[in-house]
């Protein structure tokens, strides 16, 4: 975990939690030092997995220490990401994130973009899809997250769903 991304995350009281950087890329998901301590205490917590098979065994086994109750399970969809466009690869990845979770997906977020080659035509073309997908699969759609550049223009066009969000880091790879 970077030192920058904990100390702008600390100033919004938001504590991160993350593998040790030398196991954070390993084959073998593995968690924080702490995690579950963290979860049993607060109702309030984002936790970012990966949307594969690795991802989905870490949530399986995370979500035995969540109230069920308090339990909101998104799944946040770039339909720009591989394995993220088709509705097969979607369905699959629902299938199995509520196998492993024993709890259903609660809502998807549409996260469509392209990095910096991202214009506002990507991002209704993106935003668009996601919403046929979600009727398909039976979800509701809770967001749309675009960055300051396009906020005001997805609100003229979709309304309240669009949430901004704003980059505060970027990995080297950006």
């Amino acid at each position: 975990m970077s030192r920058d991304a904990v100390r702008v995350l600390s100033q919004y009281n938001i504590e991160m939690m993350a593998p040790d950087n030398a196991m954070a890329y390993g084959d073998i998901p593995n968690l924080p030092p702490g995690i579950i301590g963290t979860i049993r205490r607060n109702t309030n917590i984002v936790v970012d997995l990966a949307g594969d098979k690795a991802g989905a065994l870490v949530l399986g086994y995370l979500t035995k220490f969540i109230n069920p109750v308090d339990l909101r399970l998104y799944m946040v969809i770039n339909p720009y990401r591989p394995f993220s466009w088709e509705l097969q690869d979607i369905a699959e990845l629902k299938a199995m994130l509520e196998c492993f979770a024993q709890h259903p997906v609660t809502g998807m977020v549409s996260n469509p973009h392209l990095a910096e080659d991202t214009d506002f035509e990507v991002i209704v073309k993106g935003h668009r899809h996601v919403q046929e997908i979600a009727a398909i699969q039976g979800i509701p759609l809770v967001g749309l997250t675009v960055t300051d550049a396009f906020y005001h223009e997805a609100c003229l066009e979709f309304g309240e769903i669009v949430k901004q969000i704003n980059l505060y880091l970027r990995p080297d790879w950006l």
